[in-house]
């Protein structure tokens, strides 16, 4: 499987929940758009290894975000706010789809998203929290989400990584690296137009 669709308790005490929730949001808020180069590493429910990607990622408010996968195989997941492109370049094949606008149903959202949508789309605990880094569990409360538990760590207000599991057991985590927060970003980033040679599909 080459495509890595950027696919995140039960009761909390309040007092708990709330204070990781303002917490997480807060942190959210400071992070306007974000560039780093990523590693990601996907899991099977046994702990065997299933895909493994390097690349970059930028993401910027409102809602848009490039995911360049470059090795080893090379891919390219672009938003506009409105409209996702998953590009696979061996394949030559561009597919469109709407950007759908629950976090929960496209992870990126966490970071390009409204931070305030956080507490309403997701059940929120702070799962660890040592030497600087804090790590917050979410667990999406809409119907049919992606993925059934996302963890994100922060280094004071930097990102540094996000945990994925799925329904099935699948465990995704993505490392950050070189994180540069709040600069500039072109937008040109976040536009894509597919190469004339590429079969374009358009998914509802």
């Amino acid at each position: 499987m080459r495509r890595w669709y950027l696919y995140v308790l039960l009761a909390l005490a309040p007092a708990a929940w709330g204070n990781a929730t303002e917490e997480l949001v807060q942190r959210l808020a400071g992070v306007r758009s974000m560039s780093c180069d990523f590693e990601q590493l996907v899991l099977d429910r046994n702990g065997s290894r299933l895909q493994e990607a390097q690349g970059e990622m930028q993401v910027a408010r409102p809602r848009q975000f490039r995911w360049h996968a470059e090795t080893p195989y090379e891919q390219l997941i672009v938003s506009d706010g409105d409209v996702v492109w998953i590009y696979d370049i061996d394949l030559e094949q561009a597919v469109q789809r709407a950007l759908g606008k629950e976090v929960g149903n496209t992870p990126a959202l966490l970071f390009s998203g409204n931070p305030q949508e956080v507490a309403s789309e997701f059940l929120i605990e702070e799962a660890d929290r040592h030497a600087g880094s804090v790590t917050y569990r979410l667990r999406p409360r809409g119907d049919d989400p992606l993925f059934s538990l996302l963890e994100v760590t922060f280094a004071g207000d930097t990102p540094q990584g996000m945990r994925l599991e799925d329904a099935l057991g699948q465990m995704t985590t993505i490392e950050f690296r070189n994180v540069r927060l709040n600069q500039p970003l072109d937008a040109a980033l976040f536009r894509f137009t597919p190469p004339e040679n590429a079969d374009v599909i358009t998914e509802s």
